[in-house]
């Protein structure tokens, strides 16, 4: 039996994976490769899934949300991943959460019913160049949550050190030091935007293109690849914002709350090793909010915040809201939301207080 090739991809909260996928993806739809992904996220809801599916709605694939697949969710990955590899693809992308042990990944995919269809030939980490050191520092008294980002450089055979253009050159040079103090073998490119060799990094997998399959690619049909409307110019120091990919997203959404822990079954009142929660705001659509009010909101997190994303009825119109590294990126989308949504993703973040001041924000829009 031909084991299909799996590519796992890993790293912390906003380093990029996402943008790095559907760089990989649009490649492979052009060299005729048929691919299948495997999506796990924190949140209860699937933004980054719904990316993909918004760019390359034939794209298979399997979401696992509002928990981890290296806890929480390990007894969902084999038969999610077994859901794909029966769709026959060429190559099976896993990303996962940004704070997932990919040791413990790797450890269940060594399961009999799935090791003699499989082989790993990817072990991708990001790691974002601009907060690299100040994660390692700010998360310093959570042994388990400075065990999970260095556990995700040290099992990679790629290292990508993504949005280097945010930094000077003595920065770079101190986080590739630290980097390889983990991780001394790993190959290791130095990025802005997940621009890499698609083409190097492929030609490790073995594959050759097929010319001759009967069913189309997966690429989209807009001009220009995914990953290129994404993303900027290479690595120049630029300060040219990601945009991200769209799809209608509908439904009703409340603030429900998961916390993520490993070593232990995490809960919506568990305690969480890592001290990471999630926490999902609702924003009904009647009442369009102003871009500074979310941005306001979300700034007055400080550093509890470290990532968040939702797709939110602003004064512009439907968009895609992100936030990362204390930055806010806005991407107009064409959704027609019935009501919309934000996920917060941060380090023991006040949630009583969180909805109370959201909720205070909406009234005031209603008022």
């Amino acid at each position: 039996m031909n084991k299909i090739p799996v590519v796992l991809i890993s790293g912390f909260l906003g380093s990029g994976k996402t943008t790095l996928l559907l760089r990989l993806l649009a490649y492979a739809a052009n060299r005729q490769w048929r691919t299948a992904v495997l999506m796990n996220e924190m949140g209860e809801q699937d933004v980054d899934g719904d990316i993909l599916s918004g760019e390359m709605p034939d794209l298979p694939i399997e979401k696992l949300l509002d928990g981890c697949i290296c806890c929480t969710k390990r007894d969902e990955l084999g038969q999610a991943l077994k859901s794909l590899l029966d769709r026959k693809p060429d190559l099976v992308f896993i990303e996962t959460t940004g704070v997932a042990n990919p040791e413990q990944i790797l450890e269940d995919l060594q399961d009999p019913t799935l090791v003699d269809r499989i082989s790993i030939r990817g072990k991708i980490a990001l790691a974002d160049c601009s907060k690299f050191l100040e994660y390692n520092s700010f998360f310093a008294s959570s042994r388990e949550l400075v065990r999970t980002l260095r556990g995700q450089i040290s099992f990679a055979d790629r290292i990508i050190l993504n949005k280097a253009g945010e930094c000077e050159e003595k920065q770079i040079h101190k986080v590739i030091t630290s980097i390889r103090k983990i991780n001394t073998t790993a190959s290791l490119s130095v990025t802005d935007y997940s621009r890499l060799d698609e083409h190097e990094m492929f030609a490790a997998l073995q594959l050759e293109p097929t010319e001759n399959h009967s069913h189309s690619s997966h690429a989209s049909n807009r001009q220009g690849s995914p990953a290129d409307r994404l993303q900027g110019s290479a690595w120049s120091g630029e300060e040219d914002r990601s945009k991200l990919g769209r799809r209608n997203h509908e439904g009703a959404f409340t603030h429900n709350e998961h916390r993520h822990g490993h070593g232990e079954e995490a809960g919506h009142g568990s305690h969480s090793y890592t001290g990471l929660d999630t926490l999902t705001l609702s924003a009904p659509t009647p009442f369009p909010l102003e871009i500074s009010l979310i941005e306001t909101f979300l700034a007055a997190r400080g550093s509890d915040l470290l990532r968040a994303k939702g797709y939110i009825q602003l004064s512009t119109g439907p968009s895609l809201v992100q936030w990362a590294g204390s930055q806010l990126a806005i991407e107009p989308s064409t959704l027609k939301l019935q009501r919309g949504y934000l996920t917060l993703i941060g380090h023991r973040l006040d949630k009583t207080r969180i909805v109370q001041q959201w909720e205070d924000l909406l009234s005031g829009v209603v008022q």
